[in-house]
């Protein structure tokens, strides 16, 4: 896998192409979790488009990656996003965690700007008040 990684203002775009497989998976989160570290109020954005999926060897380690970046207080934009990842970050996300997952980077930039949906209030379980 190739990654590239571009500041532009502040946005931090990282850029992925090729084929997942375990070790450069491992080289991925370390690379951007520097980076984000250098720039902790970036707004995150991953263009998928050139990523390629290949099966359970890194796939894994991938997705549980990816719910860490998701869990920071800026939630990263997920772009060009296949069917076949988006089936993968579907089954893998939480009903309070889930990803943002846009079309474009166009449209990945401006969701940043858009006003927070509230939250759906949760099922109550029966015999709760």
């Amino acid at each position: 896998m190739i990654l590239r990684a571009k500041q532009d203002g502040n946005v931090l775009l990282f850029e992925l192409e090729g084929h997942l497989d375990f070790e450069t998976t491992q080289q991925f989160e370390g690379t951007c979790t520097a980076m984000i570290e250098r720039a902790p109020d970036s707004r995150v954005i991953f263009n998928l488009e050139k990523l390629r999926f290949v099966g359970s060897s890194g796939i894994n380690q991938f997705i549980k990656i990816m719910k860490t970046f998701n869990g920071l207080d800026t939630k990263p934009r997920l772009c060009y996003v296949s069917s076949e990842f988006e089936k993968m970050f579907r089954a893998y996300q939480t009903t309070r965690n889930p990803f943002e997952i846009v079309e474009s980077e166009v449209l990945a930039r401006a969701s940043f700007d858009l006003p927070v949906q509230p939250k759906k209030p949760g099922r109550k379980k029966s015999g709760q008040a």
